[in-house]
C-alpha cells in the first residue's frame, strides 16, 4: 500500500487510507486536519487544496504556513495513478483535457466535497479552494461549475480548462475573491495561461488579485507571502477563515 511521507510538524494531521470509511465514503484517499475548536454545532471553515502532475496528498501541506489556524485543511489524492509514481486527475499533459477527462475529475471532485460534512465537523458553505497546477485547472473547472459552493479560489501556477459558453455567464462569479499566481518564466505551463485564466475570473464578475513573479513552475516566499494575505485579506469574503475571537 502507498502512503505519502507526511510532516510531522502539523499537529491532528490524519491519514485516511484506502481501508479507512472515511476513503470508501468520499471515494478519495486524503489528508484531514480538524482544529480543535470545530464540533457539530460548530463545525470549522474548510481550505481544500488539490495538488498537481504526479504530486500526492502530502504536497499540498508546504502551503500550511499561509493557511489561518482555525480552519480545517483537507487534501485528497486524484484518483488516476501514473505508471512512474505520482497521481494525476487527468491523463492528459496538456491544458487541454478531453471534455470526458474533465467530466470524470469534476464528477470525483463534487463526490468528495459533498461527503466531507457527513465525516468531519465542517462547514460546506464556507469552502476555499486551493490549486496547484493541474490541481488549479480542476479547481477552476468546480468554481465556474459550482459557483455557489465555493467563498473563493486560489489558482496557482494554473490555467483555466477550456469549458464551452463561458461568456454566456458574465456576472456568474460577482464578488467571488480569486487569488491567481504564476511565474513568469514557467516553462510548462505558460504565464499566458494564467493571465487568460484572471481575465474569464474578471469576465464573470469576480473580485481578483493576480501576481506574477519572476520564477518557473513553482511558488516562491513572495508567493507564499501574497497568499496568506489574500486569505487574511478584510476586503475578500474568505477573511471569514480567519481565527475565531
Amino acid at each position: 500500500m502507498y502512503k505519502p511521507k507526511l510532516p510531522i510538524d502539523i499537529d491532528r494531521l490524519k491519514w485516511i487510507g484506502p481501508d479507512d470509511p472515511g476513503c470508501t465514503d468520499s471515494g478519495l484517499i486524503h489528508c484531514v486536519r480538524i482544529p480543535e475548536t470545530a464540533s457539530r454545532t460548530q463545525p470549522a471553515p474548510m481550505v481544500v487544496m488539490l495538488h498537481g502532475w504526479s504530486g500526492d496528498e502530502s504536497v499540498m501541506w508546504v502551503f500550511k504556513h499561509s493557511l489561518p489556524p482555525n480552519v480545517a485543511v483537507i487534501t485528497p489524492r486524484a484518483p488516476l495513478e501514473l505508471t512512474n509514481g505520482g497521481f494525476v486527475w487527468f491523463e492528459e499533459t496538456h491544458l487541454n483535457p478531453a471534455l470526458e477527462s474533465q467530466k470524470l475529475a469534476l464528477n470525483k471532485l463534487e463526490h468528495f466535497l459533498t461527503c466531507l460534512p457527513r465525516l468531519y465537523p465542517v462547514n460546506p458553505t464556507q469552502m476555499v479552494l486551493i490549486g496547484f497546477s493541474q490541481g488549479a485547472m480542476l479547481g477552476n473547472a468546480f468554481t465556474l461549475t459550482h459557483p455557489n459552493n465555493v467563498i473563493g479560489v486560489a489558482s496557482l501556477v494554473g490555467a483555466m480548462l477550456q469549458m464551452p459558453a463561458i461568456e454566456r455567464h458574465a456576472g456568474l462569479l460577482a464578488g467571488l475573491p480569486v487569488f491567481v499566481a504564476h511565474g513568469v518564466r514557467d516553462d510548462i505551463i505558460p504565464v499566458s495561461a494564467a493571465q487568460y485564466t484572471r481575465d474569464v475570473y474578471v469576465q464573470l464578475g469576480a473580485d481578483v488579485t493576480y501576481v506574477e513573479y519572476p520564477v518557473a513552475h513553482k511558488m516562491n516566499p513572495q508567493g507564499m507571502k501574497d497568499l496568506k494575505t489574500w486569505l487574511y485579506s478584510a476586503r475578500s469574503q474568505s477573511n471569514i477563515l480567519k481565527a475565531r475571537e
